[in-house]
């Protein structure tokens, strides 16, 4: 099972560019052969609505962002994402490592449901412990 972060969402919409979109593809067809499970989270979800508000096309953006999470499980965030979150937050935090909220409240929701998580903002969250990572 493998949780596709924004920026594999905005590759897969072509906003990355041509090279991304072939990467992205080549790597979710690898997966899809693998009979990988697919999905994201909600924060990522709520990353693509900013894309809404800053567009000059809202509707076509909106319909885009449909198609785009039809085929995707949507992994919520509860109580054990919480304790999670902290943790890693406090962890990197300490070790004077942090990154951004959103990619600390995405990555505990991917270790909470044993997710891998498949980015090309490897940086981040290759230093969130406990959370594979993947990228393209």
């Amino acid at each position: 099972m493998v949780c596709l972060d924004t920026t594999v969402l905005i590759d897969l919409s072509g906003r990355g560019g041509r090279r991304a979109l072939r990467g992205v593809r080549s790597k979710l067809e690898a997966l899809l052969e693998k009979d990988e499970s697919l999905m994201t989270t909600r924060f990522n979800v709520a990353e693509l609505w900013v894309g809404v508000a800053r567009s000059a096309r809202p509707a076509d953006e909106r319909r885009a962002i449909a198609a785009l999470l039809r085929p995707l499980a949507i992994l919520e965030f509860g109580a054990a994402a919480a304790r999670v979150f902290g943790r890693i937050v406090g962890h990197l935090q300490a070790k004077g490592e942090p990154i951004g909220d959103l990619d600390a409240l995405i990555a505990a929701v991917a270790v909470v449901h044993g997710q891998s998580i498949l980015t090309r903002n490897e940086a981040h969250f290759a230093r969130v412990p406990g959370l594979a990572v993947e990228t393209y």
